[in-house]
Order: structure tokens, then C-alpha cells, then sequence
């Protein structure tokens, strides 16, 4: 056997073992970025999944901008804990490598206090905690006026600063805090804006133990999965999305987190007709 047929077979021995170390691209598990409070929510799913032959790795995340870079630069699939107003703002390097696959859930938010049973009992001069991040900051102002807290000047629209205050009888200090932190200060200050898992972190029930819950509940308050852009029509991805938006998983949301998450099914076209 001359020299170059035993390189050719060699090559050709090591190139089919490189092939069958991958499975099919239908066979290929699709990771995705989570946040904790939800993975009762992805392991129901992810179970489902399974059972169709779609396999599913979580990886949970406490830091939005860090979840969306992962899947921009390929460590993720997908990932599953931003709003739409939060999407809509990313950075436009990231964002436009990303695209809405579809929505989750509405997040109810509330205010609560460890120091205090009732909105009337918030003193004088409080502090109370609220999102930095625009669109929640936003909320959480339309929420304190919903709570008799204070007023806001006509035609707010859910964005801008404590500019847009018109009247805070009770002279309440805002602190500003992040997603990742605002458990902690919830612990503190004299009352928090929060969401169902931040409230759920700071050791409150997110129904039982609210002062107040929102009643808003615009689009921009909706959660969605996003994935890379190239993916949004892949097959499997179109598949997790119908597995996720099913009447039982919303069943299974209903009853899990008692009203604190509100089911919202939209596919990712959605968003197409936004203005940038």
C-alpha cells in the first residue's frame, strides 16, 4: 500500500469521526437563557419538549444585558426574560442580531414594604425603590399614581423622569435601583416597586404580600423569547415557540404563579411594524 492511499484512508477515517461526533441539526439541544423565577415555566416546557424529541438546556441569569450578549454571540439558542420595551431599547449592535421569536407572559408589578401593611401607612418623606431601567421606571410611576402616591402630569406616556411628577403630597424620595439589586433594597427602603420574581427574591408573596398591584398592562410590558436573527424561522425554533404558547403550559402559568404572570401568546412578527 503506497503512501498517499494511506493518507487518503487516514483523512478519510478522521473526517467521519468528526461527522458522527454531531448529531443531525434536528437533534441538536437548544439552550436558553432564563430567568430562576421562571424555570418551574421552561421545565414544564422543556419536559413537553422532550417527549417530541426536542431537547432543551436551561441556563439561568440574573443579568439582562449579559443574557442577550450570550445569544448574540452564540453561547445561547435563545433566551427568555426581557420585555418588549426592553428589546426595543437594546443597544443597536445587539439588537440587530437579535429578533422576537414570540411573547411569554404580561409581569404584574406591586408595591411592597417589609416596614409597612398598608399604602396609607408610607410615611412622610419615604424612600421608596423603583427600576432604573426606562420602561419600568415608567411603570413603576404609573403604578404610584394608581396607589394615590402621587400624580402625574398630563400626557405621560410611561417614559421620562420625575420630571414628569405633577404633585408628591407626601414628598417620597425615588432611589433607583437595579434588576439585580432590587431585591436587597426592597429589604431597606420604606416600600418597592417590584416584579413577581424580584418580590419573590426579597422573600414576599407577589399576591398576597402587595399593597398595590398593577392594573397596566400594555404591550410594552409583555415578555418574549428572543433568538438570532437567522433562527427566527428555523423549524425547531418554531416548534419551542408553539410548545411555550399552548393552552396547557398556560394552564400550567395560571395555576403556578396565581396570577402574578398573565399568559400572553403572540408570534414574533408582532413587533415587524414598529417604528425604530
Amino acid at each position: 500500500m503506497n503512501l498517499r492511499l494511506i493518507n487518503s484512508l487516514f483523512l478519510f477515517i478522521l473526517i467521519m469521526s468528526l461527522t458522527s461526533c454531531h448529531y443531525p441539526d434536528g437533534n441538536r439541544t437548544i439552550t436558553i437563557g432564563i430567568n430562576e423565577s421562571d424555570q418551574s415555566i421552561w421545565e414544564f416546557v422543556a419536559k413537553k419538549a422532550g417527549e417530541e424529541g426536542l431537547q432543551l438546556s436551561l441556563v439561568t441569569f440574573s443579568d439582562y444585558a449579559e443574557a442577550d450578549l450570550a445569544l448574540a454571540g452564540g453561547d445561547l439558542d435563545a433566551n427568555a426574560f426581557q420585555s418588549v420595551s426592553y428589546f426595543q431599547s437594546l443597544p443597536p449592535h445587539v439588537k440587530k442580531k437579535l429578533a422576537p421569536l414570540g411573547t411569554t407572559y404580561a409581569v404584574s408589578l406591586g408595591v411592597y414594604s417589609k416596614q409597612h401593611k398598608r399604602l396609607k401607612d408610607i410615611p412622610d418623606g419615604a424612600v421608596i425603590a423603583v427600576p432604573d431601567e426606562a420602561a419600568a421606571f415608567g411603570r413603576a410611576l404609573f403604578l404610584m399614581q394608581e396607589a394615590g402616591l402621587m400624580t402625574l402630569k398630563k400626557g405621560f406616556t410611561g417614559t421620562g423622569s420625575t420630571d414628569m411628577i405633577k404633585d408628591n403630597p407626601k414628598h417620597l424620595t425615588l432611589k433607583t435601583e437595579t434588576k439585580k439589586n432590587a431585591y436587597q433594597t426592597a429589604k431597606h427602603a420604606d416600600a418597592a416597586v417590584l416584579s413577581q420574581s424580584e418580590a419573590k427574591r426579597a422573600g414576599f408573596h407577589a399576591e398576597k404580600d402587595a399593597l398595590i398591584r398593577s392594573a397596566q398592562m400594555k404591550e410594552a410590558y409583555i415578555h418574549l423569547v428572543a433568538v438570532r436573527a437567522e433562527d427566527k424561522d428555523d423549524e425547531r425554533m418554531q416548534k419551542l415557540l408553539s410548545l411555550y404558547q399552548s393552552d396547557d403550559t398556560a394552564a400550567f402559568i395560571e395555576k403556578e404563579y396565581e396570577g402574578s404572570l398573565i399568559p400572553v401568546f403572540l408570534r414574533g412578527g408582532f413587533l415587524t411594524e414598529k417604528k425604530e
